[in-house]
């Protein structure tokens, strides 16, 4: 009974499209969304499926700011790729030092996920360095318990990749493209492209 009632398709809608698309999401969107899970019985992946063919979610400007997670994460992701970290000490530092340290939330409710609660100017401060050390080498990243599986790591990543020229590249706005083209080495254009205002934005 109360998966089929319509504020409950109505919530739960805007708690998705909170996480995922923006703030404050479009109410075209989130009703969208509401109208599909009414239709299909509460069905998450037809909600899901407004969201991600809505106009907004494919916009080149992204809205969603990251929360220290999901920079530090898709930081990772992004210059290593699927590469398996074998030593997470220093994601854990860089969560902490960003105030959002894994199972450090002294009250129920959860961290925020607003984009007020991680955009002060300290915290950008700490991702710029975070993104410095990051784009200058691994961290100590690959460094695991066994030498032979740590050996061999790159001194810095190789972001500046195909996929950068033919995907990325048209998305980003042109002060972010003037300031990666006159980057003075491969790990200062790293660190530009880590801490560029696009990168965060999911």
């Amino acid at each position: 009974m109360l998966a089929a009632h319509p504020a409950t398709a109505r919530f739960v809608s805007q708690k998705i499209a909170r996480q995922l698309l923006a703030d404050e999401p479009p109410a075209a969107v989130v009703d969208g969304m509401a109208a599909a899970w009414l239709r299909s019985g509460g069905r998450i992946a037809d909600v899901l499926a407004v969201m991600l063919r809505a106009p907004e979610f494919t916009a080149p400007v992204a809205r969603k700011f990251k929360d220290p997670v999901h920079f530090v994460v898709s930081a990772v992701r992004a210059a290593y790729g699927e590469r398996v970290v074998l030593n997470t000490g220093p994601m854990q530092g860089w969560l902490n030092r960003l105030g959002q340290g894994l199972y450090n939330r002294q009250t129920p409710d959860g961290y925020p996920s607003g984009m007020a609660a991680w955009s002060g100017s300290g915290q950008l401060a700490a991702r710029l360095d975070i993104a410095r050390i990051l784009g200058s080498g691994s961290a100590g990243l690959f460094k695991g318990d066994d030498p032979v599986a740590s050996r061999d790591q790159p001194a810095f990543p190789q972001l500046a990749r195909p996929i950068y020229w033919q995907v990325v590249r048209p998305l980003l706005a042109a002060p972010t493209r003037a300031a990666l083209d006159a980057a003075g080495s491969p790990q200062d254009w790293n660190t530009l492209y880590l801490s560029a205002p696009e990168f965060m934005y999911a």
